[in-house]
């Protein structure tokens, strides 16, 4: 609502032609029982991580997965937080992706509910600080949620705003001074999750073996995957041989 006040003619949000479809589901749980997984390419991916330790009494944990598909089209469907989807069309889209460490079908058939979103997300804008208001985290820079940035930018804007608050004695002045060091930072982060920043070796890999691997260092190496690692923390401020210098 802020923003709008600020930006009354900004458009709609700018639609990926992907949708994202989230649930929980309590199953057993999958290689070390604290991992995060991501299978699949750019237009179709899943991803999963436990979010409670295993029940001593049932052995289980409660996993939350995120199953995201492009669709197409230029128009999303409205965007409601308690818009839900039947499991038969998430299904479609993975039901031959049976792992020895994890059955993607069976979480899905699992969820008690499993809620639809379009992947959106803003083209950024010129300015954050308005007098003795500014905009923060979603509010300044709505992005992809790759990498977690959405709550890391969140996290790494308000440390900027303590920082500035802290140094100068002129809130006007102190927001200026955050927005002067966040916004262009931002700004090339939301361009980057639009090319899939650090995921694109996912992509990578399946352009390079559509049809599968036995190796998968026979397909992409080491070298690689750190590099397009790191290029990606520089980006978003990850970067832990430049953290010490911030801080």
């Amino acid at each position: 609502m802020v923003r709008r006040n600020f930006y009354p003619a900004e458009v709609q949000p700018a639609y990926s032609g992907r949708v994202l479809w989230r649930g929980t589901t309590e199953a057993a749980p999958f290689l070390t029982g604290r991992s995060m997984i991501m299978a699949g390419y750019a237009n179709r991916k899943f991803v999963a991580y436990p979010i409670r330790e295993v029940s001593p009494e049932t052995g289980r944990a409660l996993i939350n997965w995120v199953a995201d598909v492009y669709i197409g089209g230029d128009v999303p469907m409205a965007r409601d937080w308690n818009r839900q989807a039947e499991k038969s069309t998430v299904l479609h889209h993975f039901r031959d992706w049976h792992f020895e460490w994890l059955d993607i079908p069976s979480l899905i058939e699992g969820a008690g509910a499993i809620y639809e979103y379009p992947l959106v997300d803003r083209d950024p804008i010129p300015r954050w600080a308005f007098g003795r208001v500014a905009l923060l985290g979603d509010a300044a820079h709505p992005m992809y949620p790759v990498g977690s940035n959405g709550a890391s930018q969140a996290i790494l804007d308000a440390a900027a705003v303590s920082a500035a608050l802290a140094d100068k004695p002129d809130p006007v002045a102190a927001l200026h001074a955050y927005e002067a060091a966040r916004l262009e930072t931002t700004a090339k982060i939301v361009y980057s999750n639009r090319q899939q920043g650090p995921e694109i070796v996912m992509q990578m890999v399946e352009d390079r073996v559509p049809n599968g691997f036995d190796c998968l260092a026979d397909v992409i190496s080491q070298e690689e995957l750190a590099e397009v690692a790191s290029r990606y923390k520089i980006v978003a401020g990850f970067d832990p041989d430049r953290l010490p210098a911030k801080a």
